[in-house]
């Protein structure tokens, strides 16, 4: 009797470590999705934060005093709203 529980503890704790090896890989191929993906979306802020700096540049040199003066306008509002 003793006998066949430890053959039955030996089976129990193969598949133990079965199912926790299996658990492992899963988890490993799900990091690397949910890694690889979000190299996607890092790559597609990235071009589109280019795109609209692009996008600002082109205005500030088509109407530098506009844009001096808006600058200017938000700096000295957010002054005085910070200094209160």
């Amino acid at each position: 009797m003793e006998s066949l529980n430890k053959s039955k503890a030996s089976n129990d704790k193969a598949n133990v470590g079965a199912a926790a090896a299996e658990l492992l890989k899963e988890s490993k191929k799900l990091a690397n999705e949910l890694y690889e993906e979000g190299l996607g979306k890092v790559s597609d802020v990235e071009e589109n934060v280019k795109q609209y700096s692009d996008q600002l540049l082109k205005k500030v040199q088509e109407n530098p005093l506009t844009s001096v003066l808006v600058a200017g306008g938000i700096g000295f509002l957010l002054s005085k709203i910070l200094s209160k």
